[in-house]
């Protein structure tokens, strides 16, 4: 399985949050405002790649229930099969993500923004269990 999509994802993902993270006093508010915005855009895709891959991976290995799921059962899935450890924390980006599916105010950015660090390393281990590869 080819796990180019993926990597590339959370690549992305992880040059915005590191953006994000750098509180730089020269950024203007117009600039800061930007780097939350996509930084809240690449969380989206990546979780969405992510759970989709995991997905594919899982039915791969033979788990029937898989070729349907929702993005939750999927998760919970992954969880029975021992690829992913904290169940609840993927049930919560997923609940962020849902939120900003059609509100986009400050408010619903800011509970993605809430899970963005602990996702970042979530979706590593994800990525080093379906792809067998590590993360430098």
């Amino acid at each position: 399985m080819d796990f180019d999509q993926f990597k590339k994802a959370i690549r992305r993902f992880e040059e915005m949050l590191n953006a994000y993270k750098d509180d730089n006093a020269d950024r203007s508010d117009l600039e800061r405002e930007a780097i939350q915005d996509s930084l809240v855009k690449r969380f989206e895709y990546s979780l969405e790649v992510a759970w989709k891959s995991c997905k594919r991976y899982l039915h791969e290995e033979g788990f029937a229930e898989a070729a349907s799921g929702s993005p939750k059962s999927i998760i919970r899935l992954a969880g029975e099969a021992g690829i992913v450890g904290a169940v609840e924390n993927w049930i919560r980006y997923i609940n962020a993500r849902q939120s900003t599916s059609h509100d986009y105010s400050a408010e619903k950015a800011d509970q993605v923004l809430a899970v963005v660090e602990d996702f970042y390393g979530d979706v590593v281990d994800l990525y080093q269990a379906l792809s067998g590869d590590t993360w430098a």
